[in-house]
């Protein structure tokens, strides 16, 4: 069993979020006490998001061709990108992660008491869901290298050309609901909202990263770092 863990949250990838710019100097004193209130209230929320996460995983490993339809059964994902993430891969990897019910019933309060708080509190969860997941993915790699082994990155429905709808069939697969409490919506959203599934590779050698990008993104039209000029996968 792995246990994620989440010690601290990575500011920049908050400010991020956020829609904050980076690198511009405040021009005025009135811009000084904004932005430091700003920081002050993501410190809180910060602090809020981490007393109340508790990170859960559920992961299977599973032969990589009963995802690219070369062995039988079958567990088929569509899609050029998780083709091109498995390629001479031996096996695959599907994982579900969870902050838990409690950062949720926190978003959740915020959201009928104090908007601004839940705006922030929302982009700390989101940050702190990223960092279970990267250190998920950390631990699973140690125990992998031990074998000789290697992992990919990790690559989520909903972005590139996996679409979202493939959600459902990975946590059935994972039995998720029962292993770590991890539901979806008839949308295909997850509940509670601040968690990740993704798909990695397990390969006898170092790959080269498999990003997603725009171009099949439903979310296109209305992406908030496309209209910054950032992309969600960098």
């Amino acid at each position: 069993m792995i246990i994620p863990e989440v010690k601290k949250l990575n500011r920049e990838l908050i400010r991020r979020i956020l829609g904050l710019q980076e690198g511009n100097a405040s021009s005025s004193p009135a811009d000084d006490a904004q932005t430091a209130s700003l920081e002050s209230q993501i410190s809180r929320c910060s602090e809020a998001v981490l007393a109340c996460a508790s990170p859960r995983a559920v992961y299977k490993i599973v032969p990589a061709g009963r995802i690219l339809g070369t062995s039988d059964p079958e567990i088929l994902l569509p899609g050029d990108d998780i083709r091109r993430l498995l390629d001479g891969c031996r096996e695959a990897v599907f994982f579900a992660l969870t902050l838990g019910a409690e950062v949720e019933r926190l978003l959740m309060r915020a959201e009928v008491t104090n908007m601004s708080d839940a705006f922030v509190l929302d982009a700390c969860a989101s940050a702190a869901a990223e960092e279970a997941a990267d250190d998920f993915e950390r631990k699973l790699g140690r125990e992998m290298r031990e074998k000789g082994l290697f992992l990919t990155n990790r690559y989520s429905p909903g972005y590139g050309d996996l679409p979202l709808s493939t959600q459902r069939p990975l946590l059935d697969l994972l039995n998720a609901q029962r292993a770590i409490g991890l539901t979806l919506t008839p949308t295909n959203l997850m509940v509670p909202r601040k968690s990740v599934t993704a798909v990695m590779g397990v390969c006898d050698t170092p790959k080269e990263s498999v990003l997603g990008n725009c171009t099949h993104c439903p979310l296109k039209s209305k992406c908030s770092f496309r209209a910054r000029g950032l992309r969600c996968y960098t």
